[in-house]
């Protein structure tokens, strides 16, 4: 941890729980009917892969509370990654920067909008706060040191909790129990369309590589990317042993590692970035033998429409942030296993960066869990 955090996480904690004690109401972990429930609201702002492991708890409430709307308040970033889930009745824009007055504006206007529940799947107390100023009857939330402000339900994570499994906590405590913590995405016809048409011909083994990600608005976390030269490095080896079809994806942040990536492949390669959507690339991965990418948005969507995965993380922690799925394998620094726990670059809890080195993570290593995935060289996937 950073030793400037500690004072500062302390007095939020504080202020958090002094808040907390103020805003609690005596209908705090009451049974909920579920005839008496017909709107819901889920907070879950960013980012891309968040939203996407909070799908499992959108289903379970749906199953849970059949005759209510679901309404996801997230990002315009986040918002194609429920894009035709049919567990959710819409999505409307949280405001990509935060005023105090876009905040209470926001409060109002949820407010107005009369749910019968609100959900917070963020660790921000504003965000709990945010369902207490919006006279939502019924609050759950995270609460994490202490900062469930204001919650009547609500789920302590543990040190080693996926944060799928954490927001399926989270709706529990509402009734809304699941084991089922495979995430999902729906492509759609048009999608499935496209995407049909880019693999079409192919025999070899389909294999989608994402150099890069890691760039969501207002942070950039480039340490959590593997070296660009060593996918390059890698889709050659897939392309001599398996003579697999290499597809690289990318968005405009991506160019540079998309470009370096295609530099060093030895072997033909369609470079698909910057001309996919989010759904065109969720169908590409459907028809894929195997996606491989670093800790992103993108390998929770290969993983979300059952597309076998490896992903390579560096400082932030596959156990808690890994793609969720029967086929999802994931490489790691071989020191990372010394570190008691891997930090999350998105806060201040940050790891030795010797443990969290991705530079350490050879070729042979990831070819090596393709290999797991993709079986032996010598036995193709089709005819």
């Amino acid at each position: 941890m950073n030793p400037e955090s500690r004072p500062r996480d302390r007095l939020v904690e504080l202020a958090a729980r002094s808040v907390d004690r103020v805003a609690r109401t005596n209908t705090r972990g009451a049974p909920i009917d579920p005839a008496g429930v017909s709107r819901i609201l889920v907070v879950k702002p960013c980012c891309l892969g968040d939203v996407l492991m909070a799908t499992p708890a959108l289903r379970a409430l749906k199953q849970h509370f059949p005759q209510a709307s679901i309404h996801v308040l997230t990002t315009e970033w986040c918002a194609p990654a429920l894009a035709g889930n049919p567990n959710v009745s819409s999505t409307f824009r949280f405001p990509d920067a935060v005023t105090m007055t876009r905040y209470v504006v926001l409060a109002r206007r949820l407010k107005d909008r009369n749910y019968d529940i609100g959900i917070s799947l963020d660790r921000s107390p504003m965000m709990n706060g945010l369902l207490r100023l919006a006279n939502i009857p019924i609050r759950a939330g995270i609460d994490s040191s202490g900062r469930g402000i204001g919650l009547t339900h609500r789920a302590v994570p543990r040190p080693d909790m996926h944060e799928s499994e954490l927001y399926l906590a989270v709706v529990a405590a509402l009734g809304a129990n699941s084991d089922d913590a495979s995430p999902e995405f729906h492509p759609s016809d048009a999608a499935r369309a496209r995407a049909q048409e880019l693999v079409a011909g192919s025999t070899a083994p389909r294999v989608v590589i994402h150099p890069g990600g890691a760039v969501n608005p207002g942070a950039r976390m480039l340490s959590k990317r593997w070296s660009a030269i060593m996918f390059g490095e890698l889709a050659s080896s897939l392309i001599q042993q398996y003579r697999a079809d290499i597809f690289v994806i990318g968005s405009d942040s991506d160019r540079e590692a998309v470009q370096t990536t295609v530099d060093f492949t030895d072997g033909p390669v369609a470079n698909l970035s910057r001309r996919l959507s989010i759904d065109e690339t969720a169908a590409l991965c459907e028809q894929a033998d195997l996606y491989i990418g670093n800790d992103s948005g993108m390998s929770h969507l290969a993983a979300a429409v059952g597309a076998p995965t490896v992903t390579i993380f560096g400082p932030t922690d596959p156990t808690l942030y890994r793609p969720l799925g029967s086929k999802s394998l994931v490489c790691r620094p071989p020191t990372s296993h010394r570190a008691r726990r891997l930090g999350d670059l998105r806060g201040a809890h940050k790891n030795d960066a010797t443990d969290g080195d991705m530079s350490t993570i050879s070729v042979e290593d990831v070819l090596s869990a393709c290999a797991n995935i993709l079986g032996s060289p010598n036995e193709p996937l089709r005819a």
